[in-house]
């Protein structure tokens, strides 16, 4: 553990804030054996590294070993999920799912509880800084029939504009949503509360990328929620 974190504190020097280490260490990953009735792991070295989740099949050596990655995905726009103890697929302990849309979702597993701790507290800084260094995210949908643009801006909340022109629909804070429901495929339902009121109001839009927006939807509001503490986005990293 010791050679890892010192491993991350002098790559850290080389990288920039919004691209800092988070984590670095050996997991195993899941492989599906359609054939065979068990499931079998294979190691992995994940890093959670500025706004990507990494999966190599050995660690990096170098600088340039960091951008030749064969498995990378967003963090902003992937969930990261804890498996309770009933989920798990087998005896293994200690293990957790990342899925991101349009690739296969990822069993992993860690060899102590302490470690799954390590990963999760560190998945969570990766993605309040990945999300107040992105700023925004706009996805194209569909509202009452017009083509419109959803986006997701750090400081304004959801702001709904008309394609091409640009006119501000309706705008809300993240703390105003209320909650949230979707038919799996592409249509959303948002509500949220009226400023000065407790009336709800229902916005109800299409989206062809429902997963990515839902994910992303995610990882804005749980910075937010960590936003309030300020002491959560300080890195204990090196």
């Amino acid at each position: 553990m010791s050679y890892i974190l010192l491993s991350m504190k002098l790559y850290n020097r080389n990288f920039e804030g919004g691209e800092r280490i988070e984590y670095m260490g050996w997991v195993n990953e899941a492989v599906s054996n359609s054939n065979q009735p068990w499931q079998s792991y294979r190691p992995r070295f994940l890093a959670l590294k500025g706004p990507d989740l990494l999966l190599f099949e050995t660690p990096p050596c170098n600088i340039g070993d960091w951008s030749r990655c064969a498995l990378t995905f967003k963090v902003y726009q992937t969930m990261f999920r804890v498996m309770k103890e009933s989920e798990n697929v087998d005896e293994r302990q200690h293990c957790f799912l990342a899925q991101s849309p349009g690739k296969p979702p990822r069993y992993l597993s860690v060899e102590t509880r302490q470690e799954l701790l390590r990963v999760e507290a560190a998945w969570h800084t990766a993605v309040c800084s990945a999300v107040t260094h992105l700023k925004s995210k706009t996805f194209p949908v569909t509202y009452n029939g017009r083509i419109a643009r959803l986006t997701l801006e750090w400081t304004q909340g959801f702001t709904l504009s008309l394609d091409g022109v640009g006119e501000i629909i309706w705008r809300y804070k993240f703390s105003q949503l209320r909650g949230s429901s979707d038919d799996g495929k592409s249509k959303l339902k948002l509500h949220f509360q009226e400023p000065d009121s407790i009336a709800i109001e229902t916005k109800e839009l299409e989206c062809s990328q429902l997963q990515n927006l839902l994910f992303c939807m995610h990882a804005f509001l749980t910075a937010k929620v960590a936003a309030v503490d300020p002491t959560f986005l300080t890195s204990t990293t090196p």
